[in-house]
């Protein structure tokens, strides 16, 4: 599989600390760290650009080329600044190819199902999915077809198509996507007619009944 490549560009004494790390974001690119496999911290830029696009398209196993080498990195936390419109900072962590990872991969949901149709509600219960396999093996995605789902179907993790190889966390019963029932919205005035009692009706059941006589006079 052709592996995206990111280039990277070492990090300069001056350009640490808050304000350093600031111009760095001001210029259009991203701080990021390298680590593991024993090996010495690597701290370096990115482009902000492709750094989204890799992103945007799934592509969370990279090839870091970074002032003449090259590791494949593996997106491990991401930072967004507070409106969560922009990165601010990016971990990799060293990997090998065959190295038995866990990571998450972005559940993409195709078609529309049945139930969706008759008025029903799809509900994503897990829109990633954590994996387990080789990380030349990790997916960029993993897709879900709904179009046959009717009301109160589902696909659970049990049913997932992985790359040979990989398998999910997940216990196989968990819900992955389900289709809920439209929700009853009862009439008041139906309530009424089906016999619940109005406004008014019953008033004074608990009154004693009148006995008639009047006070007893005195001989």
């Amino acid at each position: 599989m052709e592996r995206t490549v990111l280039k990277g560009l070492p990090r300069s004494a001056k350009s640490y600390g808050s304000v350093g790390s600031s111009k760095i974001r001001q210029s259009g690119a991203v701080p990021a760290n390298l680590y593991g496999h024993g090996l010495a911290n690597v701290t370096f830029t990115v482009d902000g650009r492709e750094l989204r696009r890799c992103l945007d398209h799934g592509h969370h196993l990279v090839s870091l080329e970074i002032d003449g080498a090259t590791d494949i990195g593996l997106m491990k936390e991401v930072q967004f600044d507070v409106f969560g419109d922009h990165i601010i900072h990016v971990d990799f962590a060293r990997v090998d190819l065959d190295e038995i990872i866990v990571a998450s991969v972005e559940l993409v949901v195709l078609g529309t199902a049945k139930g969706v149709g008759a008025g029903g509600t799809l509900d994503v219960a897990q829109h990633e999915i954590p994996v387990r396999g080789k990380a030349g093996d990790l997916p960029e995605h993993i897709e879900v077809v709904v179009d046959d789902l009717e009301i109160g179907d589902s696909i659970r993790a049990s049913d997932l198509v992985l790359p040979e190889g990989m398998e999910t966390t997940l216990p196989p019963e968990a819900a992955i996507v389900i289709i809920h029932a439209p929700a009853i919205v009862v009439d008041e005035d139906e309530k009424v007619e089906d016999g619940g009692v109005s406004e008014g009706e019953g008033d004074g059941a608990g009154d004693a009944p009148d006995s008639g006589g009047g006070e007893e006079s005195s001989s």
